[in-house]
């Protein structure tokens, strides 16, 4: 495994089910039925490898824009053929199931108590927590964070990366090692928008439907190929020439002929650039708590919270 390679947190966004069925001249529901093995090999793969967080981005609040008839499907196909037929095998297995999103009118409430009793089942398990993301978006997430922290008068001094992520909807959520997505498409679609800051980024081809453990053992390969720095050097490495401090240090100052990008240069700018980023994301957090806090009324303290899962 290379170095820093060492993995916790798996986090998949399980993409593909509505072509998978429109390939096969198929209603999208066929789809979403099809990748109940998916979902078996995912889990069974996580606790064979002892990962000890597998979070699953099951429905989106963007995901209620959908036609009604495949929402309506879709939100019974998770809590009875997923949750309900396939928690005993789990429980059995040691794993908890734990929700992260929002309650939300719209979904049925025999639903969600079928939720509730998964999680209630399950809740002293130890060996995998199984994290289903339902009814979540993770700008929704970062605004109910700032929400939070304005709600309980917390200090702008007060506030760092540490008091921000015990605000969030689940605080001891761990930081995505490895973030997965299925399907072929590249991007992160509003998931787990924090705890993705360093994750290592996987896409898979194939459909979701399709995924089998096979797909998740590749996926782990070309993870353990990753080496991750988290913005410093790897150990024994020294910075490439041309390659900007590691250290926040400046750029080298310009000379009399302007320089050209060397390659390390170029590879350097994603890391330079994500720190920067990841410095101006929380300076900007602060200032919109600041502006907040000044804006509250006096009962801003009794200000009520959605109501998140639990």
């Amino acid at each position: 495994m290379a170095p820093g390679a060492s993995l916790k947190h798996i986090a998949c966004i399980m993409d593909g089910n509505g072509r998978w069925a429109q390939n096969r001249g198929l209603d999208r529901t066929h789809g979403h039925l099809a990748a109940r093995s998916a979902f078996e090999a995912i889990v069974e793969g996580a606790l064979d490898e002892g990962v000890e967080w597998l979070t699953l981005f099951a429905f989106s609040t963007e995901n209620w824009s959908r036609p009604e008839e495949e929402v309506t499907f879709l939100v019974d196909f998770l809590a009875e053929r997923v949750i309900g037929r396939g928690m005993s095998h789990m429980h059995e297995r040691g794993v908890r199931l734990r929700l992260l999103g929002w309650e939300d009118p719209r979904i049925p409430a025999d639903v969600m108590d079928r939720m509730r009793e998964a999680e209630e089942l399950t809740r002293e398990n130890s060996e995998l927590q199984l994290i289903l993301a339902f009814n979540y978006g993770g700008r929704r997430d970062l605004c109910e964070t700032v929400r939070s922290l304005v709600s309980r008068s917390v200090a702008v001094e007060e506030i760092s990366t540490e008091t921000f992520a015990q605000h969030m909807a689940l605080p001891e959520l761990p930081d995505v090692d490895l973030l997965l997505r299925t399907g072929g498409e590249h991007r992160i679609s509003n998931f787990l928008l924090w705890h993705c800051a360093y994750a290592e980024l996987i896409f898979l081809d194939v459909l979701w439907p399709d995924f089998r453990t096979q797909h998740f053992q590749h996926a782990l390969e070309l993870y353990r190929q990753r080496q991750r720095r988290f913005g410093t050097l790897v150990p024994g490495s020294a910075p490439s020439p041309g390659h900007p401090a590691d250290d926040g240090t400046a750029w080298p100052a310009a000379t009399g002929h302007p320089a050209q990008p060397g390659r390390a240069t170029l590879l350097g700018l994603p890391t330079t650039i994500a720190s920067h980023l990841g410095a101006s994301l929380l300076n900007g957090l602060k200032e919109t708590a600041r502006l907040a806090l000044l804006q509250l009324s006096e009962d801003a303290g009794r200000t009520r919270r959605p109501e998140q899962w639990r």
